[in-house]
C-alpha cells in the first residue's frame, strides 16, 4: 500500500484583502466530493499555529472556548471551500477558514478531537508536518480503502527497524481495538492507508500490538518516517470490519433462538416416539432409527391392533418417513371427530397425527 498519489496543482485565482477569507459555497467551482477518504495521502503540511481561545462565539450568542489549527497546504486548497472536509493526520475536519494568498486553512479541534488523537502536540514551535488529503470524489479510483477520518484511538511505536528498503514499525495498540486489526488487513496510520504484517493480541493484561511496514517511495511522501520510538500515531481501524461485528452481532441471537426451537422440537419427537416404550428420550440420537424399545410389540395391545390394520405392515412403532397425512374420503373418518372432513387435500397436521389408528 503506498500510502501517497501525487496529484497536479491548480489554484483558484481569488485574491482576498484579508487575512482569511470567507468565500460562499456558490462562489467557488460547485464540489463532487464525499466526506470519506481514502489513505492515500496528498501532501504533507505545515503546522502555522494551535491556540485555545476564551472568546469563541457559540450558536446561540454565547461565549464558549476551543481550539483551533491553522495549517499551510497547497495540493488541498486546490478546490477547497468554506465547510469542506480535509484529513488532517487521518482526523477528518472542518474548514472554517481559508486563504488563498497563503494556501493556510484553519480548522477547529473539538475535545473529543484532542482526546483520541494527537493533534494537540503539534504546535507551531514542535516544526511537526501533517499528513494532508482531500476528501474522495464521486467516481474517483480508490487506491487505498475508505477511511472515515473518525480515528479509533492512538497507538505508540515500540520498535522500528530497516529491512532492506523497507521501513518497519511496531505498534501498541489498546486491546479493546485489537480485534479490528487483521493480518494484511486495512488499517488507517495518520491518515496512511496501509497493510497490516503481524498482530498478537494477548488480552487487556498482555501484548497487544501490530507491524505495518513502508516502501521506499511511501518513506519520503508522508511523515510516518519522522516518527521514533516512543511517538504516536493516530489510528483508524477498517470501519468495514466494525460493520460486519455489528451486523453479527444482530444475527446470532436469531440463529441462538432457532437452534432453541429447533432442539425444543425434536425433544417433543423424541418423547413422542418414546411414549409406548421403556427407553429414555436422552439415549435417543436424533436422526437415527427408532430404537427397538420403542416398538409396539412391547405392548400386546398395540400389537394386536396392528396385526388387524391392513395398511400397514411394520409393528415396530412410529417411524417419521410413515406418517400419515389425513385425508377427508378415508372410510374411518369418523374416528376422529375433531377432523376436518371438509377438508379435501393431504395436509399433514402434527396434532392430528394417526398412531396406528389412534389418535394424538
Amino acid at each position: 500500500m503506498l500510502g501517497f498519489a501525487p496529484s497536479s496543482i491548480s489554484h483558484h485565482q481569488a485574491t482576498p484583502n484579508t487575512k482569511f477569507s470567507f468565500f460562499t459555497m456558490s462562489s467557488l467551482t460547485t464540489s463532487t466530493s464525499l466526506e470519506m477518504f481514502t489513505g492515500i495521502v496528498e501532501e504533507m503540511g505545515d503546522v502555522v499555529s494551535l491556540e485555545t481561545k476564551d472568546d469563541m462565539i457559540l450558536w446561540d450568542g454565547s461565549k464558549g472556548s476551543g481550539t483551533e489549527m491553522v495549517i499551510k497546504g497547497d495540493v488541498v486548497m486546490d478546490g477547497a471551500y468554506l465547510g469542506c472536509s480535509i484529513s488532517v493526520n487521518g482526523v477528518c475536519l472542518t474548514a472554517t477558514e481559508l486563504d488563498f494568498d497563503s494556501n493556510i486553512f484553519k480548522v477547529g479541534l473539538a475535545p473529543e478531537t484532542l482526546r483520541k488523537t494527537n493533534l494537540g502536540t503539534y504546535t507551531a514551535n514542535s516544526k511537526k508536518q501533517v499528513n494532508l488529503e482531500r476528501a474522495s470524489e464521486i467516481g474517483g479510483r480508490n487506491s487505498g480503502h475508505f477511511v472515515q477520518g473518525h480515528v479509533d484511538n492512538i497507538g505508540t511505536i515500540i520498535e522500528r527497524w530497516v529491512d532492506e528498503n523497507s521501513l518497519f514499525f511496531k505498534v501498541s495498540f489498546p486491546y479493546e481495538f485489537m480485534r479490528y486489526v487483521v493480518p494484511k488487513g486495512f488499517i488507517a496510520i495518520d491518515g496512511t492507508s496501509l497493510t497490516v504484517c503481524d498482530v498478537k493480541s494477548e488480552g487487556p493484561n498482555g501484548e497487544n500490538w501490530f507491524t505495518f511496514m513502508l516502501v521506499e517511495y511511501t518513506q519520503k511522501k508522508i511523515i510516518i518516517p519522522t516518527k521514533q520510538i516512543g511517538d504516536t500515531v493516530n489510528i483508524e481501524v477498517d470501519v468495514l470490519g466494525k460493520y460486519s461485528e455489528q451486523a453479527w452481532e444482530a444475527f446470532v441471537p436469531k440463529m441462538e433462538a432457532l437452534e432453541q426451537k429447533v432442539q425444543d422440537l425434536e425433544a417433543k419427537v423424541a418423547r413422542l416416539e418414546g411414549s409406548s416404550g421403556s427407553a429414555n428420550s436422552k439415549d435417543i440420537t436424533y436422526g437415527d432409527v427408532v430404537p427397538k424399545s420403542f416398538s409396539s410389540s412391547n405392548d400386546p395391545d398395540l400389537s394386536n391392533r396392528a396385526k388387524s390394520t391392513p395398511r400397514r405392515k411394520d409393528t415396530e412403532g412410529w417411524v417419521r418417513s410413515e406418517q400419515e397425512f389425513i385425508n377427508a374420503d378415508r372410510d374411518n373418518a369418523d374416528m376422529n371427530p375433531k377432523r376436518d372432513i371438509n377438508n379435501k387435500g393431504t395436509e399433514w397436521v402434527r396434532k392430528k397425527q394417526t398412531f396406528y389408528d389412534t389418535n394424538y
